[in-house]
């Protein structure tokens, strides 16, 4: 690989012993895929940080980086942690027991991020967040998590890999990252496409369970070309964190939304998804049984969809299912100025939950008879391994499963 003479200082640790391990990384992984050279970053998200994921290895790892004294170059987000880093209690209210083993490992991870100079957002969705409003189509990140590499390759139009959080964080603590796949315009150009056989547009299930066929069937290395209607914001993120989930895409070029429409005839190979094979989809997932919980906000949910859930619940009884809610900080300050007549129903019906989501949680581990109901084809993958029973549902499918 190709290093500029600033780049050869850093790997030579004239900056430090951390940027210089952080640089040697990229390089290395740089080397091993082919990459001529690193490219600079506008900004890294990085995931993996909650303690039931990368537990004491992990934990040591990051204080080693702030022993060595690595500080991040450019503007950096951070992913869920396992709890409510300002009430961590809340999680007993939807029956997780945190030990203090737990406790304090996850907030030494907070604290030495915070030491390297990240951002604490403890978001999956930090394409919300006001800090990122300065990326643009064409910039370079690195990001780590499934959901948000999707989002910003295919919504945004921002390019990143699908990085791990360790690699993402290298990447913060150089502002630099290996020149290769998706950061080059050639490899974002689709040339095999899938189209939904049906008008109308999909809501957040339906459009989960295509990108989990999506993902499941396309085993290229360019994006696929989807061309489908999807009813709003929601369905769009949760049809990119399925394809996140179901597989190891990091974009899919979207019609009209990610750019113009492409001409199927000049694509490689093109396929129909019939609409039926959805619809049977959607009645093998529908809930079965009385929900324990009902779970909203993988990825984080936005004030517009507590609003939504909170209009529905306007004058209805006490629900007989826990309703649990995850979202940033961010997006709970935003809903409490935006939507202020319906905080006062959601804090009453439900419980609402930043700076975590259950599936980095520890939710589940300890009951795996718990029957959950969600809007989130991800969070119905992830918490189905836990042994968990877990039926799909929109959110205004799911309210009259809170009265069964």
């Amino acid at each position: 690989m190709y290093l500029t003479r600033e780049e050869e200082r850093i790997l030579s640790g004239y900056e430090g012993e951390a940027k210089a391990l952080a640089i040697k990384t990229l390089v290395k992984v740089g080397e091993a895929l082919g990459a001529e050279r690193l490219i600079p970053i506008k900004h890294a998200h990085v995931s993996g940080i909650s303690y039931g994921t990368i537990g004491e290895h992990g934990l040591a790892l990051l204080e080693e980086l702030v022993e060595k004294g690595a500080r991040v170059e450019v503007p950096t987000t951070v992913n869920p942690i396992g709890f409510d880093s300002e009430e961590p209690s809340l999680m007993s209210h939807i029956g997780v027991r945190l030990d203090d083993e737990f406790v304090k490992g996850q907030m030494r991870i907070v604290k030495a991020l915070r030491a390297m100079g990240a951002q604490t957002t403890l978001t999956c969705t930090p394409y919300y967040l006001p800090d990122t409003r300065f990326l643009k189509p064409g910039d370079s990140v690195s990001w780590g998590e499934s959901s948000a590499i999707l989002y910003g390759n295919s919504v945004i139009g921002i390019r990143t890999n699908r990085e791990g959080g360790p690699l993402a964080l290298m990447s913060a603590i150089v502002g630099k990252t290996y020149y290769w796949g998706l950061h080059i315009d050639e490899n974002r150009k689709p040339t095999t496409g899938f189209k939904v056989d049906h008008n109308e547009p999909l809501d957040e299930v339906m459009a989960g369970l295509l990108g989990k066929l999506v993902a499941e069937r396309y085993a290229g290395v360019r994006p696929p070309y989807v061309k489908v209607a999807l009813r709003d914001e929601l369905a769009v993120k949760e049809m990119l964190a399925a394809v996140g989930a179901a597989g190891s895409l990091a974009m899919i070029y979207l019609d009209g939304i990610t750019g113009p429409s492409i001409d199927i005839v000049k694509l490689e190979r093109f396929e129909t998804i019939d609409w039926r094979e959805l619809a049977s989809l959607y009645e093998e997932h529908k809930p079965s049984e009385k929900p324990d919980v009902v779970f909203l906000g993988c990825p984080h949910s936005r004030a517009e969809d507590l609003a939504r859930l909170a209009k529905l619940l306007e004058g209805k009884p006490e629900p007989k299912s826990k309703i649990v809610i995850t979202l940033s900080r961010s997006e709970y300050r935003r809903f409490r100025e935006s939507y202020p007549e319906y905080l006062g129903v959601l804090k009453e019906k439900a419980v609402i939950v930043r700076d975590t989501c259950l599936i980095v949680s520890p939710f589940g581990r300890d009951d795996s008879g718990l029957t959950v109901v969600t809007n989130s084809y991800k969070a119905y993958f992830y918490l189905s391994k836990r042994g968990l029973k877990v039926g799909l549902s929109t959110i205004e499918d799911m309210i009259p499963l809170l009265y069964m």
